[in-house]
């Protein structure tokens, strides 16, 4: 018994071992900054780069891993500037973004590749787009967030994320700053309260998910605090930019575009994708009946890297 017992903690350690290489990844970009970066899926697979959602990290995304194994897909999920693995990038804007992946692409040997972002990942796939949409075979935006300098931005929203998006729109960032010291705090020193605040407070399809499927809650409060590694600048560098002028034109956008929102969500809500879809040249809107911001990626993950795996580019 004793021998078995030792077998498996054995197998475990290199279980242990074998992850920590797959998502400890880092280059060195251009500028001498690090940009850190977490694979998953099969290694030699068709390549999606995977844009975590804000507050989130390269470590978000692990639940992805047997999905897309399944689908030969290789997932290359990178920390943001200042995120995790990643150095902190001065007054950094979301098209410095594609410099910083298209470098990372180049380091990989990968010409061409798919993108997606969940949430705060959005802009960040708009970003790769538009400055290069001829390495693009496809894109999606899961729950994406959007421009916040439009007439019904916050429609629907749930009043919780409409008050941080109020408050990171005010000059001074003090109070930004303590709300997002104070989520830091909460998941460090207090997870349970939060993984009881997921199965409590959020919309019907959410609370079910986490309640069926804690560990799923477990999982995005380690990739969570992994955004925070290296304090709150970042983070609080993000909110600033979801709130200001993206700086980009969505009309440039020719790639198409599939947009994925669930009909529950209360922080990126259906009317978010609406937008999108107006203002995209070349868009496919799908509203996922009795989804939330956290159960469509999770119930829907192998629809969504399937159809990131056909390429629209013409050779």
């Amino acid at each position: 018994m004793k021998v078995v017992s030792g077998l498996l903690f054995l197998f475990l350690v290199l279980l242990q071992t074998c992850y920590s290489m797959q998502t400890d990844n880092t280059i060195t970009l251009a500028d001498e900054r690090v940009l850190g970066y977490a694979e998953y899926g099969k290694p030699n697979g068709f390549p999606i780069f995977y844009f975590h959602g804000g507050q989130e990290s390269r470590l978000s995304s692990g639940f992805m891993d047997s999905t897309a194994a399944k689908l030969s897909i290789r997932i290359i999920a990178p920390d943001r500037p200042g995120v995790g693995l990643s150095d902190f990038q001065e007054n950094r804007t979301f098209l410095n973004w594609a410099t910083d992946i298209e470098q990372l692409a180049d380091r990989l040997q990968i010409e061409h590749f798919s993108v997606f972002g969940l949430s705060g990942g959005a802009p960040h796939v708009l970003a790769c787009l538009i400055r290069m949409p001829n390495r693009i075979a496809n894109a999606s935006i899961i729950s994406g967030a959007t421009p916040y300098n439009y007439k019904g931005s916050l429609k629907g929203m749930w009043i919780p994320v409409k008050l941080i998006h109020w408050v990171a729109s005010w000059k001074k960032d003090k109070q930004l700053k303590k709300i997002i010291q104070n989520d830091f705090d909460g998941l460090v020193n207090k997870p349970e309260k939060r993984i009881k605040q997921f199965q409590n407070y959020l919309p019907k399809p959410d609370k079910k998910l986490m309640t069926e499927h804690p560990e799923y809650g477990w999982e995005f409060i380690e990739g969570s605090k992994e955004s925070y590694k290296q304090g709150i600048d970042a983070i609080v560098q993000e909110w600033k930019l979801y709130v200001s002028d993206w700086q980009m034109e969505l009309d440039a956008i020719h790639t198409q575009v599939n947009l994925w929102y669930g009909s529950s969500d209360k922080m990126a809500p259906i009317f978010r994708g609406q937008y999108y879809n107006n203002e995209l040249q070349n868009s496919n809107l799908k509203i996922i009946p009795d989804e939330g911001h956290f159960s469509l990626i999770r119930n829907h993950l192998e629809e969504i890297l399937s159809e990131l795996k056909t390429t629209n580019i013409i050779e």
